[in-house]
């Protein structure tokens, strides 16, 4: 007999362009889908964090923004709740992640901000919320990213195949799967995955992003770009480590088109800052686990056929052997909806007790228990 219970995921990513929120069943261990919405993000909302982003930093906790984000991520799972026709009493909880607004290394210390509050969201939903997943890590030890890797492994392992299933948001992250039992679960941040890509669009050709990579497919690689590029300090940063959007930024890109001291064309630098999103993926690969046999893509970067492609083609030059690339659909998982499951798999986590064991991906102490649960009575 199918035990099942119910956990939500909801979450934004760091290009603030869309609210994703997931409903999920654990059944006897394994976790379903039962439904998965992208929402468009609020313009007023983005425009406030985008224009006080600096001052947010500073005095997060006290900012509206929390309350009126978590609003609107309460319309959204009772909107949601309603099209599928399941009351908040039949959903355990609610993992909400928040809106990531920094997360750097500050004085020898790791610092990862994310704005909204899960009380409003409870109030809002009558549902448990679970919350304050990096900082748990943080306090922990740990860098408080990549909180996927666990995930991954619970949802994606084989156990005759040596997979790296790669997420790519703004920031890439990898995860490897091992086939032999005796090798931990790793992982860490690869470097930019669409960050610099939307932030180039948005400067130089007035739109969010490069819709299917189909401006990018346009134009060549600047291959002498691409190695300043890669001679970026992150790239030659040893494990654990992880990075963000505040590093990885438009500034980056003119600091390093300075360094090559040519006018280079903006679509080639596009092309070129598509090709780096592949190849860092690649390269992290190969100079952390040599080879795999099978890398599956998740995430939004899942749908950039030109960025897919270069993982394809520059894949013959890194590995000796055929390595199958294919997106987490063939998998029978949504690409987009990847990240809400691991946010309801750590909210279910949380409501069970389990520690989770990030020792080898964050540089955590030791496995803990993550997140913090808030009630609405």
């Amino acid at each position: 007999m199918k035990k099942c219970k119910i956990f939500i995921g909801i979450l934004s990513g760091t290009s603030m362009d869309s609210i994703d929120c997931g409903i999920y069943n654990f059944c006897n261990n394994k976790l379903e889908e039962i439904a998965f919405y992208e929402n468009k993000y609020p313009d007023k909302i983005r425009n406030k964090m985008n224009n006080n982003l600096e001052e947010l930093k500073k005095n997060y906790y006290k900012s509206y923004l929390n309350v009126e984000l978590s609003n609107e991520y309460g319309k959204i799972v009772n909107e949601i709740l309603a099209k599928e026709q399941i009351s908040p009493k039949e959903v355990m909880a609610i993992g909400m992640h928040g809106q990531t607004i920094s997360h750097l290394e500050h004085e020898g210390r790791n610092i990862s901000i994310q704005i909204g509050c899960p009380k409003t969201l409870s109030k809002e939903t009558k549902i448990k919320v679970i919350s304050d997943f990096r900082n748990h890590d943080i306090e922990n030890g740990g860098e408080g990213a990549p909180l996927a890797p666990i995930f991954h492994n619970y949802i994606f392992k084989k156990n005759d195949k040596k997979r790296i299933i790669v997420n790519i948001g703004g920031i890439s992250n990898i995860s490897l799967i091992e086939n032999d039992k005796n090798i931990d679960i790793s992982g860490f941040d690869t470097g930019p995955g669409n960050t610099l890509i939307d932030s180039w669009m948005k400067n130089n050709f007035n739109t969010d992003y490069d819709k299917n990579g189909h401006t990018a497919n346009k134009y060549e690689t600047n291959e002498n770009l691409l190695n300043i590029f890669l001679e970026d300090k992150y790239f030659k940063k040893k494990l654990p480590k992880s990075t963000t959007t505040e590093y990885f930024c438009y500034k980056w890109v003119l600091d390093k088109l300075e360094i090559n001291n040519n006018s280079i064309d903006k679509g080639v630098v596009l092309s070129t800052l598509t090709m780096l999103s592949a190849v860092s993926i690649l390269k992290s690969i190969k100079e952390n686990y040599k080879s795999c046999d099978e890398i599956f893509v998740c995430g939004g970067g899942a749908f950039n056929e030109t960025l897919i492609f270069n993982l394809k083609e520059s894949a013959k030059k890194y590995f000796s052997k055929e390595v199958s690339i294919n997106t987490t659909k063939k998998l029978g998982f949504n690409p987009k909806s990847v990240e809400a499951g691991l946010f309801a798999w750590l909210a279910m986590s949380r409501i069970n007790n389990i520690k989770l064991d990030y020792t080898n991906i964050t540089g955590a102490k030791k496995p803990c228990v993550l997140g913090n649960i808030y009630n609405f009575s």
